[in-house]
This record gives structure tokens, C-alpha cells and sequence, in this order.
């Protein structure tokens, strides 16, 4: 058996570098004492990744940014441990009628929404795993679901790891249309790896009581891998919160 640990993170783009530099050592530890294997991160900005050393030096950052209109050009980039996996291929796709149009989003959809998905060796047992990395529209629920439906075709166009992974902000709670159009495809063969005893992932109390108190950050994992453990990260690390959002740590095997 092989242990796997997978986190989800929301860094929170506040446009701010100075408040980003506060957070950053809250980040950096919090990342430091779980060592995770794999995590999806999501409102990366390239100003970040300069006051992130200990990531930059531990993990490859993939994943292109969403080329929106506006000045915000966030990335939901996949990390990965340099010295634990080897990338074989990868990619980032708009969540739109039009996947492989940088810049493009569905009608209705505030901005270009993108998933990063890379294909990785695990050198430690020789087995390839299918990664995605996401962040679901905000406002309309309409739109998160079809753009989950983007991610479910091509997932089913890309089955080629021998495991599969898909982690995010979905902004939407565990068993909502978006979830179960991923969980419930036969041929993905996915499921929710949200704890028995839920609570809300995001610190924002008016949106925590719209998602009824429930995690909006997800990591899916095939129905192969054992969860042995998941933890919502709600508590300080260096004096501070890491983010607007508690991320997600999940330990499992294979």
C-alpha cells in the first residue's frame, strides 16, 4: 500500500501584496507541518508565488492563468512534490462551450472559470494519476453545474491514470448538482471525501450560513483509494489564519 496525502487550498487573492506577505508565513507553515503530496490551489496570483519559498522549493507549481478581461487573472494551479512524481502531460481548460479557448466562460459567468488537470507518475509505486484542479463560478448555481459537466467530459476523455483526483472550490456544498454530476458517472468512479461531521470551509459567516454550514472545498478521489483521514485546517498556524477559506487535508492510501 501507498500513503497519499491531498490538500485543497483557496489562497485567497486579496489584490494586496502586503496582506498576502502576512498570510504567506501562516501558508507556509500550515503546508510545512502537513507535507501533503499533491495540493490544488486556487486564487493564485503571481505576486504570491515569490513570497512562497518553501513551497517553490518543496513542490512544481502547474496550471496557466484564466486570461480574464479584468486585471484579476487567478490560476488553480496543481503542486506537486519535485522529488515524489514526474509529470507526463498537462493542461488547463476554460469551463465553457469552448474548453480550449483561453478567456472563454459560459453566459452568465462573471468571469472565465478554468480547471488545470495533469497527468503525474508516482515514483514511489509506479502508478499514474489524473489530477484536477478547479474553481466554480460564485454566483449562479445554473453555471456551476454545467461547468462541472465540462470537467465530467473531459475527465471521461482522459482516463488514462490508473487514479483520479479532483479538487476545488466548487462554491457550492457537498451534495449539490455540481458534486453529483462527478460523483454519480459510472465511469468516473469518484466520491466526496467530505468528514461524517461537516462544517463550513469558509470563515465569512453570511456565506457559510448560504451553504448551510457545509464545506464548499472538495477533494474526489477514486473509489479505489481508502480515505483513512480528512481534516478541515480551521485553526491559526504563525499567529494567523492561512486564508479566508479552511482548507481541506486528506490522507489516504492505495
Amino acid at each position: 500500500m501507498t500513503d497519499l496525502s491531498i490538500m485543497t487550498l483557496n489562497l485567497r487573492n486579496s489584490a494586496r501584496l502586503n496582506e498576502f506577505k502576512t498570510r504567506s508565513k501562516s501558508i507556509s507553515s500550515m503546508v510545512s507541518w502537513h507535507d501533503p503530496d499533491l495540493i490544488g490551489v486556487q486564487e493564485l496570483m503571481d505576486y504570491m508565488i515569490p513570497e512562497l519559498p518553501s513551497l517553490t522549493e518543496t513542490y512544481s507549481f502547474f496550471g496557466s492563468a484564466r486570461k480574464s478581461a479584468a486585471p484579476v487573472n487567478e490560476r488553480c494551479c496543481i503542486l506537486f512534490k519535485k522529488q515524489r512524481f514526474r509529470k507526463i502531460a498537462g493542461e488547463t481548460i476554460w469551463l465553457s462551450d469552448t474548453p480550449k479557448e483561453p478567456g472563454s466562460k459560459f453566459l452568465g459567468s462573471a468571469f472565465p472559470r478554468i480547471a488545470t488537470s495533469i497527468l503525474l507518475e508516482d515514483l514511489e509505486s509506479g502508478k499514474t494519476i489524473r489530477m484536477c484542479n478547479t474553481h466554480l463560478d460564485h454566483v449562479l448555481p445554473s453555471i456551476r453545474r454545467k461547468q462541472a459537466e465540462v470537467i465530467q467530459t473531459y475527465l471521461r476523455n482522459h482516463l488514462d491514470g490508473d487514479l483520479t483526483i479532483v479538487t476545488g472550490d466548487f462554491n457550492c456544498p457537498d451534495l449539490s448538482e455540481p458534486l453529483q454530476v462527478l460523483e454519480s458517472d459510472d465511469t468516473l468512479h469518484l466520491h466526496d471525501t467530505t468528514p461524517s461531521d461537516p462544517k463550513s470551509t469558509i470563515r465569512n459567516f453570511i456565506q457559510s450560513s448560504t451553504s448551510h454550514y457545509r464545506p464548499i472545498d472538495h477533494i474526489l478521489v477514486s473509489d479505489t483509494m481508502t480515505v483513512n483521514k480528512t481534516e478541515i485546517l480551521s485553526g491559526l498556524y504563525m499567529g494567523t489564519y492561512p486564508s479566508d477559506h479552511s482548507p481541506i487535508l486528506v490522507e489516504t492510501t492505495y
